[in-house]
């Protein structure tokens, strides 16, 4: 017991004094992190929404020469472009575009087809060059996630180097993050504008307050199930202007026109008929869910997570303890399945702590510091991130019955706060009692 509470004596009193000497290394140490995150972008196994992606990217084009064919039409309502545009967030598809023309290259000419094979969908395979650069599209927003939460952990242990750091690499190293964030999907993005918005719902002045507006709506249109960032912001809205309705009805009614005024910018399928597509949005979300649990529930009916009980050890298990999910449905396997052992050789990419025991002991340090922020004093930054994590619990566990692991993801931040919070406490109680201990004996 002695020697354990010196060991962690000497961890939580650890400090480089010299910042020259802690600026370096830290630099060194973000060289050979990006150098191992890039690298490996060719080797993540492929899914086929990366098609889907690279495919309605050219909406860039029409865009920027025929924007009227953007527009909503009911003529045209079983076209599938039209469909994607009503059911998908759109900047992935924005950002893959930009970087195929300024590499100069085309797009695909077929989207993928799940209902027919892996050779018929050849025409939907990306070369590997215009994959590669797809994939940067996203994968580039992933250092500035670490930037962000960077940020944040300062503001959430200020002057603990230890617990940041920490942080950090429980972060940077996660799993499922280097598989999600490293395709041509909307992962990486969705990580980084739900960092952007928690950040600044922290750190802007109140006056400011509805600017909030323009991060969260960037969000929401890197990812709708970002969703649960607008009661956020209108419960610390509440918060901070709850003796004060004039001020709190200002930057409400400003905070929604801006949240609108970004969404329509970035959907000019809306541009024509705003109101009517916001339904046909609403109805084709609703329909594609019931479709895809028809679907399931068919073939492998106990993949469902149809209760409540179900959904929360989906969530535990997903967060905690499942190795990364390269595909959600094993239809084509065979084909991927050389990639994804590939893709594993390396343990960095499996997750160190991802299995019963290791998920298990991450899990009781969260619970710990999660209990530790309910019942400590309240601050804004405190609200934030406690609300924020329980908002994004309820959408999960009250709504997703598919429990694809890439849903999980925007909870990882949060997980990793209260996890490293759980950590500090229990390395107060045992500097606590080794300092008891030390009393006693001194008396005696």
């Amino acid at each position: 017991m002695t020697l354990l509470s010196r060991i962690f004596g000497i961890m939580v009193n650890w400090q480089l004094k010299n910042k020259r000497l802690l600026y370096l290394i830290c630099g060194i140490f973000s060289i050979l992190w990006m150098f191992f995150y890039f690298k490996n972008l060719v080797i993540v196994p492929f899914h086929p929404d990366e098609s889907t992606q690279i495919y309605m990217s050219k909406d860039v084009e029409l865009l920027l020469n025929h924007t009227t064919d953007l527009y909503f039409q009911e003529t045209v309502q079983n076209s599938i472009e039209q469909n994607y545009r009503l059911l998908d967030a759109p900047l992935t598809k924005y950002f893959i575009g930009i970087f195929r023309i300024i590499f100069k290259l085309e797009s695909i000419p077929f989207d993928w087809d799940w209902s027919k094979s892996w050779n018929d969908n050849q025409k939907a395979i990306p070369g590997d060059q215009l994959l590669l650069i797809s994939r940067l599209s996203s994968a580039i927003f992933f250092p500035f996630s670490i930037v962000l939460f960077a940020l944040i952990v300062k503001e959430v242990f200020k002057s603990d180097n230890l617990s940041i750091f920490l942080s950090l690499i429980l972060f940077a190293f996660n799993s499922l993050l280097l598989l999600h964030t490293r395709r041509a999907m909307a992962e990486s993005s969705m990580i980084f504008f739900l960092l952007l918005s928690l950040l600044t719902l922290s750190k802007i002045p109140n006056k400011w307050f509805f600017l909030a507006a323009v991060p969260i709506a960037l969000a929401i249109n890197a990812k709708q199930i970002l969703i649960f960032l607008i009661p956020l912001a209108i419960l610390l809205l509440i918060w901070i202007y709850k003796n004060q309705f004039k001020n709190f009805m200002m930057q409400f009614i400003l905070f929604f026109v801006l949240l609108v005024g970004v969404f329509l910018i970035l959907n000019p399928i809306a541009w024509k008929q705003p109101i009517q597509v916001a339904k046909q949005m609403v109805n084709q979300r609703i329909e594609l869910s019931r479709n895809q649990i028809d679907a399931i529930e068919t073939v492998s009916p106990e993949f469902l997570t149809n209760s409540f009980s179900k959904r929360s050890v989906a969530f535990i298990a997903q967060l905690f303890i499942l190795q990364p999910i390269p595909q959600e449905i094993s239809n084509y396997q065979e084909y991927l399945n050389q990639s994804i052992v590939d893709y594993f050789k390396n343990p960095l990419h499996r997750g160190f702590i991802r299995n019963l025991f290791g998920g298990t002991i991450y899990l009781v340090f969260f619970l710990i510091g999660f209990y530790k922020s309910i019942s400590s004093l309240p601050t804004k930054f405190k609200l934030i991130f406690l609300s924020g994590f329980i908002l994004f619990s309820f959408e999960i566990l009250l709504s997703l019955a598919l429990p694809f692991q890439r849903y999980y993801l925007p909870a990882i931040p949060f997980t990793i706060i209260f996890a490293m919070i759980g950590l500090r406490q229990i390395i107060n109680i045992i500097k606590n009692s080794s300092s008891h201990s030390r009393i006693k004996l001194n008396h005696e």
